[in-house]
């Protein structure tokens, strides 16, 4: 572990230490005993938390870049042309997580540099999951209850051929 993973990872927990709202202890008790029963995933849950945090930096940075460059090619937003429209503004300033450094998850081994190899996995995890469950789901008509008999003396039903039968 570097000097600066060790901060990075102090930062993250004293920033989710003074975290207050309702917790609902059913849950806390399961995932504490999961923790206790599985003790690795307190290092791949903290890398995953912390990676997200980043990469929704990133991802806001990015939405507000192409908010910008929209907002650009429109002339300067609503009635843009009628006050001063064309004007080129600065892009937004990007906004990082806290102990952002650039680079920071490219580093070769690490608590920071795994990082990025297991946020992936977990997702490949996820994404093979949902494609396996939908590969082996029954089709969407199998699972749909069967239709209800038509009481009789009821509406007459529409044919879509036009009524005729003698195909």
């Amino acid at each position: 572990m570097t000097p600066e993973d060790r901060d990075a990872i102090v930062a993250f927990f004293d920033r989710l230490r003074v975290l207050q709202s309702e917790r609902d202890p059913e849950a806390e008790k399961l995932i504490h005993e999961l923790m206790e029963r599985h003790p690795q995933t307190k290092y791949y849950v903290t890398q995953m938390a912390f990676f997200l945090e980043h990469a929704q930096a990133e991802a806001q940075n990015r939405i507000r870049e192409l908010e910008h460059a929209l907002e650009q090619q429109r002339g300067g937003g609503f009635l843009g042309g009628l006050f001063g429209g064309g004007r080129t503004t600065p892009p937004p300033t990007p906004t990082h997580a806290p102990g952002y450094r650039p680079g920071m998850f490219q580093q070769p081994g690490g608590f920071l540099g795994g990082a990025a190899g297991t946020v992936t996995a977990i997702a490949g995890g996820f994404l093979l999951g949902s494609l396996l469950g939908s590969l082996l789901a029954p089709p969407a008509e199998a699972a749909a209850p069967p239709a209800e008999p038509a009481e009789e003396g009821g509406e007459e039903e529409f044919a879509l051929d036009g009524g005729d039968e003698s195909w």
